[in-house]
Parts: structure tokens; sequence; C-alpha cells
């Protein structure tokens, strides 16, 4: 063999193995890709991150730390928004510029969706802090005076809930051709204490503790406001459809991450959450069933 045939050899081999090297190098990187690919969104190309929507205080928290930490387990990142009303957390919604939000009750959605010409969900209830009636200066019901002072929130489906809780009190009569998930103050037929009743924005209901004899302040701003449902002067026995929702877009219920987070909220964990945090809570029925098992 010439000198000159060896070194073509010499030279086809390196090029061979440079090509070898070449293809493993593109099959490691591949796999690293692939890999990477996996770490990122572990279910596929489903939508990963979760933007939820929900009012300052109890709903938010139970998001936070009792929703996320089991959804962050299977690959999805919980980002939350709290609101200080009613309004905009269903604008936001509709406006996609969250994918689900938690704040309202079944009653106030349904009139929600017609004044505001929106398609929007109550898919399922969540642990709820109920309305109760609170005061600063008094400790009974049977403390009820002449000419008190009633503050209420003045949306209309808590406005009618605070007013047929005075009905059950016997302090006031509502009349009986009103709808019932509607009635106002302007409702009121018989007002035998002469009840000076005061609808304010719901997120006020707390302040006006200072001034009002009795408030009825919705269970998210109480506990926003460090009260405890314990040290309320009266419980509302709350319906199911007055309980929290969980509000998507008409349409998303059965996207992956909508099932996600409800299999998030009929967990055993979140039960179990909400025994050691939510305490006096009102359940939603599939909690119910989960502690009778």
């Amino acid at each position: 063999m010439t000198e000159f045939s060896k070194y073509i050899n010499i030279k086809g081999d390196i090029i061979m193995k440079k090509i070898i090297c070449l293809f493993i190098v593109t099959l490691v990187l591949f796999a690293l890709a692939a890999c990477a690919s996996n770490d990122e969104n572990s279910n596929g190309n489903e939508k990963t991150e979760i933007n939820i929507g929900a009012t300052a205080g109890p709903y938010s928290d139970q998001l936070k730390e009792g929703i996320a930490p089991l959804l962050e387990k299977e690959g999805y990142t919980i980002n939350v928004t709290e609101f200080s009303d009613y309004i905009q957390p269903n604008k936001a919604l509709e406006e996609n510029a969250i994918d689900v939000n938690v704040f309202q009750n079944a009653i106030y959605l349904e009139q929600f969706n017609e004044d505001h010409n929106m398609d929007l969900v109550a898919s399922y209830a969540v642990p709820t802090a109920p309305i109760a009636l609170y005061s600063d200066k008094h400790n009974s019901l049977e403390d009820i005076k002449d000419g008190m002072k009633i503050t209420l929130p003045n949306d209309p489906t808590n406005l009618a809930r605070s007013l047929h809780m005075l009905v059950d009190f016997g302090w006031v009569t509502i009349d009986d051709s009103v709808k019932q998930t509607t009635a106002s103050e302007k409702d009121i037929i018989d007002n035998p204490y002469n009840l000076d009743v005061q609808p304010i924005e719901a997120a006020q209901t707390p302040r006006s503790l200072s001034d009002a004899d009795f408030a009825f302040i919705n269970g998210n701003f109480a506990l926003a406001a460090d009260l405890k449902l314990t040290d309320s002067v009266a419980i509302e026995d709350t319906p199911e459809d007055y309980l929290i929702y969980v509000t998507l877009r008409n349409g998303e219920e059965n996207e992956p991450f909508a099932k996600a987070l409800e299999k998030a909220y009929k967990s055993k964990a979140f039960l179990d959450f909400t025994n050691e945090y939510a305490q006096g809570y009102v359940k939603p029925p599939y909690q119910n069933e989960l502690e009778e098992k």
C-alpha cells in the first residue's frame, strides 16, 4: 500500500469517527431537549399555568394554601389575583385575563350574567364562610331596640339574604309577592322596631361596625377583617345555592386544567385542609359525602 493510500484510509477513518461522534452528540441533545420539555410541561401540550381570581380573604387563602400545593405536584403553576369587589372578577374572566374565579354564589352569578350579558358557569361549590350578623355593641338578638341601625351588603343577592335573616329574627316583614332572591329594603312592609336599614358596599360592612348596632357581613370580608365566625351574633343556615362556586367560562368545564382544579377541591387532602383551617365553614356536598365514607 502506498503512502498516499495509507493517508486516504486514515483520513477516511477520522471523517467516519467525526460523523459517528456528531450523530451521538445529536442524539444526546435530542434526549436532553425531550427531558427538558417533559420537565417544563409534564402534561404534554396541555395548559399548565392557571390564573385564578378571588376576593381577598378565605377563598384566596384556600387557593394559595390548600389548592395550589396539590396542583403544583401535578405540574401546574397557580397564580392568584385578589379583587376587592364583586364586579371585576367576572369581567376579568369574561375578558380572558384570568381562567377561573372563586368568589360568588350561583344566584349572584345568574343575575350577573343576565345584567351584563355574560355566559359564565357556576361549576361546583367550595367550603364557604357564611354570611353572619356581627356587632361591636351587642351580644344577642334580644338586645334589639327601637331605632337601631342595621347595615347590609348592597348587592342584590346578599341584600336579599340579609333581609330574610331579619325576617327570621322577627325584626321586619317582607312583601310575600316579591321574589325571594331579589328583595330589597324597599320591600319591607312592617318594621316594628323602626330599624334604620342601610345597604352599603359589601366590602365596607366590617368598617360599619363602629357606628352601626348590627352589621351583616359576608364571610370573606368578615375573615379578612379578622372577625371570627364564633364571635357573630347569628349565622345564616346557608343553602347550597348560596355557597361560593368555582366559576368558569361556558364550555371550559371539561378542559384539563379545569378538571385538575376540580380534582384538587374534591380530594381527601383538601378535606383535611378544610377540617383543620376552615372550621365553621359550610362544606359543599362532595365534602360531606367524602366524610361519610
